[in-house]
Parts: structure tokens; sequence; C-alpha cells
């Protein structure tokens, strides 16, 4: 079995993400040998990441899958948002009340971790006309 990480806020101990497995390919991307043994303190990465760290917070069964619901989720939120990205060029003819709907569209996107549902009922915003 593998170990579960969740990234931590060190000064009081606040979940800032979902529990999961480690990358294989961390240690190559951060450029570090012994890469696991630097997780507990981030601040080697800069002032961003002074106060959090990775920490192991059980073991995950052989076939857990590699991406959560609420991953999923995310993901398609962020999909959803890249393809509105075109809607808030300054230059986009578009009606004052059109420019509000979109703007309106994409905050519920970025908003959708927060329903009170979320991942398991998710109310998806609807895409402005």
């Amino acid at each position: 079995m593998e170990n579960l990480w969740q990234l931590t806020k060190i000064s009081t101990g606040e979940a800032l993400g979902e529990k999961q497995k480690l990358p294989e390919n961390w240690g190559p991307l951060f450029g570090v040998a012994g890469f696991v043994d630097k997780l507990g303190d981030l601040s080697w990465l800069g002032e961003d990441y002074a106060d959090k760290g990775w920490f192991i917070v059980g073991e995950a069964p052989d076939d857990i899958a590699t991406s959560t619901k609420a991953e999923l989720a995310w993901e398609l939120a962020k999909k959803l948002l890249l393809e509105s990205d075109w809607s808030m060029l300054p230059d986009v003819p578009m009606l004052f009340d059109s420019k509000e709907q979109w703007i309106a569209y994409r905050r519920e996107l970025r908003e959708i971790r927060m329903q009170s549902g979320f991942p398991n009922e998710i109310q998806w915003p609807t895409i402005p006309l």
C-alpha cells in the first residue's frame, strides 16, 4: 500500500486539499533528490509556500482511483472556465447584460467547490446565451 498525503497549513493544521497519492515524478519535477524529506516544509519553494507542507494522513488501498470525484468535477469546471475565457476579452462586442451573465457564470464555476453538496450533488451554472 502507498501512503496518502495531504497539503496542510503548518501553523493551524488546516487541510488545504484532498488526500492523495504523491505522483511518482515529483522528485525530478522539483529537481531534488530525496524530495519526500523536503515535503513537510515547502518554504524552500518561496514565500507563497512558507507555511505549507505535505503530510502522510493514511494509507491508500492498492485499487484507489487516481482521480477523486472532487478532482474530476474541478477539472471540468476549469475546462469550462477556459472555454469561456473569450467572454472576458475587452474587445468582444457584447451588451452589458450579457457581459454580466458571463461574469456571474464564471464566478459560479470558480466557486463550485463551495457548494454544500460538492462533489456528490453539484448545481452546474447555465452557460449564458
